[in-house]
C-alpha cells in the first residue's frame, strides 16, 4: 500500500478515477471509446472517473491490459483514497468539536482577542484550541468557569466586564510565562527591593526597564500587558512555583499611577501570596481599592513604600486649595528628593482631590 504522512491529514482525497481521466485526455480517448475498449458501460466509466465508483482489482486489471497502467498502483490509489476520506471525515469531526469547545471558552473570555494579540498564525479551530490548551495552559471551560465565579464582583463603574477581565488575565499570565529572571526570590530581601524600586520610581527615568531589571535580579518576574476593552485594570500579581509575578497595564501614562500600582502588587506578594494561596490573587481594579482587607493592606503598603509614613507626617499642612497644595508639596517633594507627582498622587488618594495642573514630568519616564 502507498505510504502516508501520518503527521498531516490531507484536505482533499484523490480518487484513482481522476488519474484515469487525465490518462484518457492525454491519449485522446473519449469515455465512450474507453468503455467499449475495456467492456464497461459508459455510465460506469463516468461514475468511476467522477469518484462515485471504486477502482476494483478487476477494473484495474482491464485498464492495465488495455492502457498499460499498473493495476497495483491503481488499487493502491483506491486504498489510499478510502483511507484519506476517513481521515478527512475524522478531521472534520475534530474541527467541529474544537469549534464547539471554543464557543464554550468564548462565553468565559474573548477568544478572538486572546488569539489575535498573541499570534495571527492559527487559523483552524484545532490550532486555536491547541494554543489555548498548550500555550495558555487553560483548564477545560467548565473548570475555568468555576475559577471565574466569585473572582470579580459586579462593578459600579463601566469598564469592568467580567468576561473581558478574564481575557486580560489570560493574556497577562501568558505573557508573564515568557519572562526571564536573573535572581532567586528571597523574601528576606523585601526592604532592599522596596528601597531600590522607590528610588527608581521617584527618579522616573527609563522606569519600565529599570523596574524590570531590579525585580529580575531579585527573582521577581515583571512585564506590561496592555489592557483590553471594557476591562479597566491597573495590575495583577501572583505566585507560581516559588516565583512572584507582577503584570501592570500602564492604563494611564502617569508615574504616580504606575508607582502606586507596582507597589500595590508588591504588597500583595509580601503580605498575601507567600503562602501560595492562589485564591487570594485578584486583579487590582480601580473601584475595588477598598473592597477587602487584602486590598486595603496592599494600598497601605504602597503608600508607605513610596513615601514612608514617618516622613509623610512631616509634610506641610496646607489649606485645601489645589494651587496652594501643588505649590507647597512640590517644593517639599523636591527638597526631599522625591517625585512631586508621586507626592501629589498620595494627596489625591487620601483626599480625593485630583485637580492638579499636569505637565510633561508626570508621564512615565
Amino acid at each position: 500500500m502507498a505510504t502516508r504522512n501520518e503527521s498531516s491529514t490531507p484536505w482533499i482525497a484523490t480518487h484513482p478515477g481522476t488519474i484515469l481521466k487525465y490518462e484518457l485526455e492525454e491519449r485522446g480517448l473519449s469515455q465512450k471509446d474507453f468503455a467499449v475498449l475495456i467492456g464497461m458501460q459508459k455510465s460506469h466509466v463516468s461514475e468511476l472517473i467522477k469518484g462515485k465508483r471504486p477502482m476494483t482489482k478487476a477494473i484495474a486489471d482491464k485498464i492495465e491490459e488495455k492502457l498499460g497502467i499498473s493495476a497495483i498502483s491503481l488499487v493502491n490509489l483506491q486504498t489510499q483514497y478510502e483511507y484519506d476520506i476517513k481521515a478527512i471525515e475524522q478531521k472534520d469531526i475534530e474541527e467541529q468539536k474544537a469549534l464547539n469547545m471554543l464557543k464554550l471558552y468564548d462565553e468565559i473570555f474573548d477568544v478572538k482577542a486572546v488569539i489575535n494579540r498573541a499570534t495571527s498564525i492559527y487559523k483552524t479551530g484545532l490550532e486555536k484550541l491547541r494554543y489555548l490548551r498548550e500555550v495558555c495552559m487553560l483548564d477545560k471551560p467548565a473548570e475555568l468557569k468555576l475559577e471565574v465565579v466569585g473572582m470579580f464582583k459586579k462593578s459600579a463603574k463601566t469598564g469592568q466586564d467580567a468576561r473581558m477581565l478574564m481575557t486580560w488575565k489570560i493574556l497577562a499570565e501568558n505573557k508573564a510565562r515568557t519572562q526571564k529572571i536573573n535572581g532567586t526570590f528571597d523574601r528576606t530581601e523585601e526592604n532592599a527591593v522596596v528601597e531600590e524600586l522607590s528610588q527608581a520610581l521617584h527618579n522616573n527615568h527609563d522606569v519600565e526597564n529599570t523596574v524590570k531589571k531590579i525585580l529580575s535580579n531579585r527573582g521577581i518576574a515583571f512585564c506590561i500587558e496592555d489592557k483590553v476593552e471594557r476591562a479597566s485594570i491597573d495590575g495583577y500579581s501572583y505566585l507560581e512555583q516559588g516565583i512572584p509575578y507582577i503584570i501592570l497595564t500602564k492604563r494611564y501614562n502617569r508615574i504616580d499611577n504606575f508607582a502606586f500600582a507596582l507597589m500595590h502588587e508588591l504588597g500583595h506578594i509580601y503580605l498575601h501570596y507567600l503562602d501560595d494561596n492562589k485564591e487570594k490573587c485578584k486583579l487590582s481594579l480601580p473601584d475595588y481599592n477598598n473592597d477587602s482587607p487584602e486590598e486595603r493592606e496592599a494600598n497601605e503598603y504602597a503608600t508607605n513604600a513610596l513615601i514612608p509614613n514617618q516622613e509623610w507626617k512631616k509634610a506641610p499642612r496646607v489649606r485645601l486649595n489645589p494651587i496652594n497644595i501643588q505649590r507647597e508639596y512640590t517644593a517639599w517633594a523636591e527638597g526631599k528628593g522625591m517625585n512631586k507627582w508621586i507626592v501629589l498622587g498620595r494627596i489625591s488618594y487620601e483626599t480625593g482631590m485630583y485637580k492638579f495642573r499636569s505637565d510633561e514630568t508626570r508621564k512615565i519616564g
